[in-house]
C-alpha cells in the first residue's frame, strides 16, 4: 500500500470536519505512549463525535494539549474545565488541555483484522489497571517492550 504524506494542519483540519460531522474516523497510530493497548504502526484507531460520557477519567480521547500537540490520551483528570493527559505507556509524563480542546474520543482499536471496542473485557482490563498500579505499570511495560 502506497503512502501519502500530509501535513499535520491539513490532516487535522479534515479529521475534525469529520467529527463534527458525526462521522467515524480510522487513522493509523504512531509512538508508543498508548502501548500496550494501542500499538504503534500496527494499529488503526477510531474516533468518533464526543457525547455527554466522553470526558471522564479514563476515556481515551484525542485532545489538543495546552502546547499545541494533538495526542491520544487517556484522561487521568478533570477539574475545573482542565484535563489531564496522560498515555498508558507513559511513566511520568502528563499532558494538560482545556476542555474544549478534547476533540473526539477513541472507540475501538483494530489491530491484525480484530475490533477491540470501548467497553470490551481488553478495553476494561486497560482502563482500570493502568490507573491502579504505577508499580506494575512500570513491571508491565519493562516486560512487554523486550518480548514485543
Amino acid at each position: 500500500m502506497e503512502s501519502l504524506i500530509v501535513p499535520n494542519e491539513l490532516f487535522f483540519e479534515h479529521l475534525l470536519q469529520e467529527i463534527e460531522a458525526h462521522r467515524k474516523v480510522m487513522i493509523p497510530t504512531k509512538g508508543n505512549s498508548m502501548l500496550p493497548l494501542i500499538r504503534p504502526q500496527s494499529d488503526r484507531i477510531e474516533l468518533s463525535a464526543l457525547n455527554e460520557g466522553s470526558v471522564k477519567k479514563g476515556n481515551i480521547v484525542l485532545a489538543r494539549t495546552r502546547t499545541g500537540l494533538y495526542v491520544v490520551h487517556r484522561i487521568e483528570k478533570v477539574e475545573e474545565g482542565v484535563i489531564t493527559l496522560r498515555g498508558d505507556g507513559n511513566l511520568k509524563v502528563r499532558e494538560e488541555c482545556d476542555r474544549e480542546h478534547v476533540v473526539a474520543e477513541v472507540t475501538a482499536v483494530y489491530r491484525k483484522g480484530r475490533r477491540v471496542g470501548k467497553g470490551s473485557l481488553e478495553w476494561r482490563l486497560a482502563e482500570k489497571w493502568w490507573f491502579s498500579s504505577p508499580l506494575m505499570r512500570r513491571i508491565f511495560l519493562g516486560i512487554y517492550r523486550r518480548i514485543i
